[in-house]
C-alpha cells in the first residue's frame, strides 16, 4: 500500500513531544506515513516544538508547550510574538485558545494539537544520534535494564497507560500532586502562579482525606521544596514510582486533576483519559479537538466545597461514572492515542490546504 502522506520531521528530545513522535512511527508502521525524521539542529528540548513538512508543500509546526508563553512577558507581548514569528502554513498548538486565531500570521491556519502525556515511543531511535557518543549516551539512557541498575524511573509506554472502563466494586478516590517552588519562577506573576496553585493542591488533598477516608488515596510527590514545607502529605516512593502509580491509577474509579503551569490543562488529564477513568477536574482554560466536554468526559470544580461535592455526586450515580469512563475510552481511541492525535492533524493539513 502506498503511504498517503509523506512527512519530513524534525526530532527534538523533549518529553512534552514523545506523544506525537510515538504517532508518526505508529503511522508509519502502519505504512500511512511515509516518515523521514532528522535531529532539529541547535534544538534546545524545554522549547517542546518542532517543525514538519507534508506532503512536500506544507509547512507545520507542532507545539506541546504549556500554556501561551514562547517568550518570557506577559500575555499580549507573547500573542504578538506568535504573530511575528510564527509563519508556517499549519499551526497545531496544544494549549490552544481561540484568540490565537486573531493573531495568526497571514496564511498560518491554527488548530488545536490535543490533550498531552509523557512516554517514550516504542521505537529504536539510535539511529537519530550520529556520532559514537551519542549512541551510546543514548543506549544507556534509555534501556530500562540499565536504568533499574542505575535506581532512575523506568520508561513507560503508550499501551501502559491504556485501560478499559470499569469501575470496581468499591469506588475509590485518586489525587497525587506536585508542588512547584515559586523561587525557581522568572516573574513575579508565575511566582504567585505557583504559590496559589501549592495551596490549593494540598487544600484539596486535606479536604478529601478528611471526608472521604480510606476510599481517597491521596498526596504529594517528594523533591526538596516538598520534602521542606509539607513533609506530612508526601507519599512514598512505592505510590509514586512510575510504573506503581499506573497500577494504583487504574485501581481508582475516580481521579482529580488540576491546573498546570500557565494554566495548562496538566499531563495527567491525557493520562486518565488513556486510562478511561472518571474525571473530577479544575475548569480547562484551552480547547482540544474533538468532542471532549465538561460533564462528558469529566466534572468540573473551582474551590474544594465543589469537588467534594462533585466526587460525592459521581460515588452516588454509578451510571454518570460509567459513561465518564465509557466517553473517555472513546474519545482517547478517536483523539488522542498517539496515532490518532498525529493522524487527525495529518488530516487537517489535507483538507485545509490550497
Amino acid at each position: 500500500m502506498k503511504a498517503l502522506f509523506r512527512c519530513e520531521v524534525e526530532y527534538l528530545p523533549s518529553p512534552h513531544l514523545m506523544q506525537a513522535y510515538a504517532g508518526f512511527f505508529d503511522l508509519q508502521k502502519k505504512g500511512i506515513v511515509d516518515l523521514h525524521i532528522y535531529p532539529k539542529k541547535n534544538g534546545n528540548i524545554r522549547e517542546s516544538i518542532f517543525s514538519a513538512t507534508v506532503n512536500g508543500k506544507y509547512s507545520v509546526v507542532y507545539d506541546a508547550l504549556d500554556g501561551i508563553c514562547w517568550i518570557p512577558e506577559d500575555r499580549q507581548q507573547n500573542l504578538l510574538y506568535f504573530q511575528k514569528q510564527c509563519n508556517v502554513d499549519f499551526y497545531f498548538k496544544r494549549s490552544f485558545d481561540k484568540e490565537l486565531l486573531d493573531y495568526a500570521p497571514a496564511g498560518c491556519k491554527v488548530f488545536p494539537l490535543g490533550l498531552n502525556y509523557p512516554f517514550r515511543p516504542e521505537k529504536n531511535l539510535l539511529f537519530l544520534y550520529p556520532t559514537a557518543k551519542g549512541k551510546i549516551r543514548y543506549f544507556f539512557e534509555s534501556n530500562n535494564w540499565v536504568r533499574k541498575a542505575l535506581h532512575k524511573p523506568m520508561y513507560v509506554y503508550a499501551k501502559d497507560f491504556e485501560h478499559y472502563p470499569l469501575r470496581h466494586n468499591e469506588d475509590k478516590i485518586l489525587f497525587i500532586a506536585r508542588l512547584w517552588n515559586p523561587k525557581e519562577a522568572t516573574t513575579e506573576e508565575a511566582r504567585e502562579e505557583r504559590h496559589q496553585m501549592n495551596q490549593l493542591r494540598v487544600e484539596y488533598i486535606q479536604a478529601c482525606k478528611r471526608h472521604f477516608g480510606r476510599l481517597f488515596t491521596g498526596g504529594l510527590t517528594a523533591d526538596s521544596f516538598t520534602n521542606k514545607y509539607h513533609s506530612a502529605w508526601v507519599l512514598p516512593a512505592h505510590l509514586t514510582d512510575r510504573h506503581a502509580y499506573l497500577t494504583c491509577m487504574k485501581e481508582h474509579s475516580i481521579c482529580i486533576a488540576t491546573a498546570g503551569l500557565h494554566s495548562s490543562i496538566p499531563w495527567k488529564v491525557g493520562e486518565f483519559v488513556a486510562a478511561s477513568r472518571a474525571i473530577v477536574s479544575e475548569p480547562m482554560h484551552f480547547d482540544v479537538p474533538g468532542n471532549f466536554a465538561p460533564d462528558r468526559n469529566y466534572l468540573m470544580f473551582e474551590n474544594s466545597d465543589q469537588l467534594l461535592l462533585q466526587i460525592e455526586r459521581l460515588l452516588k450515580n454509578k451510571d454518570q461514572l460509567l459513561r465518564l469512563m465509557q466517553h473517555n475510552f472513546q474519545y482517547y481511541h478517536n483523539f488522542l492515542r498517539p496515532d490518532m492525535l498525529v493522524l487527525n492533524s495529518l488530516r487537517t493539513v489535507v483538507h485545509n490546504g490550497e
